[in-house]
């Protein structure tokens, strides 16, 4: 039997992914992977810094801080959906994706082309800033779509009780946890 795998998708990028990614690992005694890194620092040094684990290496290590499709194509390099597999794990694994789900890797392929096919639950994670309701609402229905059930949502930072009541009973899952809002956590972020 497989051990369990978990995505860790957001509803945009720097919402904190990796941050939930963290606790997840740490809860779970889990393995973690980032298929695609766009921008320095690594992600993974993060998550192996402070859960104190050795991450499986990327698939794709882009420097250029920006979508996948663009990273890659100005370094060279082509980014497939069918080149991302999970790395085989005695432990749980956490998967954490890069940037939204529809984040394009190539001409013709999102993120969730490759994400959709490793039998995984999905973890959304929410961050409150103006629209984020309306991405929220965009992923979901995106997700809802393609039949992926949410195992939970984690709430990012601030927000109103009323409107996340309202987007678990949308969402048809519950909240998984709730963390406060700080920039990093220690975790340096990708922008330029």
């Amino acid at each position: 039997m497989a051990s369990p795998r978990y995505i860790v998708a957001g509803i945009d990028t720097e919402v904190g992914k990796t941050v939930v990614s963290a606790l997840l690992v740490r809860a779970l005694r889990a393995d973690y992977w980032k298929p695609i890194q766009c921008g320095l620092p690594r992600d993974s040094e993060a998550i192996e810094r402070i859960c104190r684990i050795e991450c499986h290496k990327e698939t794709y290590c882009l420097k250029t801080p920006c979508s996948p499709h663009l990273a890659a194509k100005k370094e060279g390099v082509h980014i497939a959906a069918k080149d991302l597999i999970p790395p085989k794990c005695t432990r749980p694994l956490v998967i954490e994706g890069t940037g939204g789900i529809l984040a394009p890797l190539n001409d013709r392929e999102v993120w969730f082309d490759a994400a959709k096919t490793w039998d995984a639950k999905w973890i959304l994670v929410h961050r409150h800033y103006l629209g984020s309701l309306n991405h929220f609402l965009l992923t979901l229905s995106f997700l809802q779509t393609h039949t992926i059930p949410l195992a939970g949502v984690v709430f990012n930072g601030e927000g109103d009780p009323e409107t996340e009541k309202m987007l678990l009973k949308k969402a048809k899952t519950s909240c998984l946890g709730r963390i406060p809002w700080h920039p990093s956590f220690g975790i340096p972020s990708h922008k330029p």
